[in-house]
């Protein structure tokens, strides 16, 4: 009794967090323009201990391992990038109003829109890897470790809701009892530091392209050598088929909101998907 009670409470918790968050979305007049800055934690212990105590001597909040709220004055921003120069850092601030994304012709670089911040922290026995996967589903923009930017309006191109939007990842987040912090309609300042993200998208699709491709090629052979049964070799297909479809519509969400083209990626699988198709059907 006493679990399905705390279950109970669980689930309500969530509930009221999205209904929260629902109201963020429809802006309030008090919503400060705090500024947020993230950035990527050097691998030695010295380094990553020394970070944070700068930035509290700076005043600044920790809300999560590499990400922090700095505040409303653009000076002090400026002091904490100037802090965080050898750390990738990536400034971020809070706006009233939605932004689209676009070109910026001045700086030569391209402004992401307004975006929902979701920043986690979860229990070490939990399977990172089940977060990896869940985030396959997902496209967004990895600020750092446990730190993940939503694009605001993620509807107006995932219509049909098949994709991982803000909302849905922390609910999948509090579902496995993690901690989670959801900062809606930010914007990147710094848009020098879009580029390695955008790249990083592009790396990211395209390995997981290959590891289909990659899929596709050991199934053949296996159905060839008559290592697997028609019905498994099937089951595994189908399986491999979920997958493609899905990083198609991942990179299609990218194709329409950051202007990525992965035409030639995704057009690579289907050499590999015909081979294996042509050997189930002569069976």
């Amino acid at each position: 009794m006493a679990e399905k009670t705390q279950s109970r409470n669980h689930r309500n918790s969530i509930i009221n967090n999205q209904l929260l968050y629902l109201k963020e979305e429809k802006g309030k007049p008090s919503l400060k323009m705090v500024y947020y800055v993230v950035y990527r934690a050097p691998r030695e212990t010295k380094g990553r201990s020394l970070i944070p105590r700068r930035l509290r001597a700076l005043d600044c909040k920790q809300l999560g391992k590499s990400f922090w709220e700095i505040g409303e004055k653009e000076s002090k921003a400026n002091k904490v990038l100037k802090a965080l120069q050898k750390n990738y850092p990536i400034l971020l601030k809070r706006e009233r109003q939605i932004r689209k994304p676009h070109f910026v012709k001045e700086e030569d670089a391209y402004d992401v829109g307004s975006l929902v911040i979701v920043a986690y922290r979860m229990q070490k026995k939990v399977k990172r890897e089940k977060i990896r996967k869940f985030l396959k589903r997902a496209p967004c923009l990895r600020l750092c470790r446990s730190v993940y930017a939503f694009y605001q309006q993620h509807s107006r191109f995932d219509k049909e809701n098949k994709l991982v939007d803000a909302q849905r990842f922390q609910g999948f987040i509090q579902e496995m009892h993690g901690e989670v912090e959801v900062v809606p309609r930010v914007v990147i300042v710094n848009l020098d530091s879009v580029g390695t993200l955008l790249e990083e998208i592009k790396e990211r699709v395209e390995n997981e392209v290959s590891d289909i491709i990659k899929g596709y090629k050991e199934l053949y052979y296996k159905i060839l050598n008559e290592e697997f049964d028609k019905q498994l070799a099937r089951s595994t297909m189908t399986k491999l088929n979920g997958r493609f479809r899905r990083v198609r519509r991942v990179a299609s969400f990218y194709e329409k909101w950051l202007k990525m083209d992965f035409s030639k990626s995704l057009i690579r699988p289907y050499r590999a998907v015909q081979k294996v198709s042509s050997l189930l059907s002569s069976e």
